[in-house]
């Protein structure tokens, strides 16, 4: 991979004045995707003109603009500034990305740091039916539970998002290490 990325010619960059105005129309449709809905649910409106308005705003606008950063930057604009988002975020996500495979002891651990948030989430309705005075407590301990859960992805490895994404494939087949293989 890193032939490819060494092999590839740097994108050269649009006109200042263009790249300058298609950073203007990404804070704009940044802002439509986060701000909008928020400006318009806090609006007197029915619920169904919020609804109808922030799914314009979110879908809408935001596909208007990206149609706008196209036609004034152009693609190959479009391509410099995709490349110098997208590489910064890469870089920094390089850096958290999970490893692609891990050991024995790390898997269990994250396994058990998994499958424990989705054990007490499904228990939990039963425990403050038992015991109420758990349900007036339980928030910080809701998202200390997605936060293990969501950490536990990191700590599985890389192998564990190809299995997670298996389920989702219709075609995809499990293989089990061979045990003989192994001895």
């Amino acid at each position: 991979m890193a032939q490819v990325a060494a092999t590839a010619q740097p994108i050269a960059a649009p006109p200042t004045e263009r790249l300058i105005a298609g950073g203007a129309i990404v804070v704009v449709w940044i802002g439509a995707k986060i701000v909008g809905p928020a400006l318009i649910i806090s609006t007197d409106l029915s619920p169904e003109w919020k609804t109808i308005l922030s799914a314009v705003l979110f879908f809408g606008v935001a596909k208007l603009c990206l149609l706008a950063i196209i036609f004034v930057l152009g693609k190959p604009g479009f391509a410099y500034l995709k490349a110098k988002v997208f590489g910064a975020f890469g870089k920094a996500f390089a850096l958290i990305a999970p490893a692609r495979e891990v050991s024995l002891v790390r898997y269990r651990i994250g396994l058990l740091m998994f499958l424990l948030p989705l054990l007490v989430g499904w228990l939990m309705p039963y425990v403050e039916e038992l015991m109420p005075q758990w349900g007036e407590r339980d928030r910080p301990f809701d998202w200390l539970g997605e936060a293990i859960f969501v950490a536990s992805f990191f700590v599985l490895g890389g192998d564990f998002w190809d299995k997670l994404r298996a389920l989702f494939a219709h075609g995809a087949k499990a293989r089990f290490p061979d045990k003989a293989a192994k001895a």
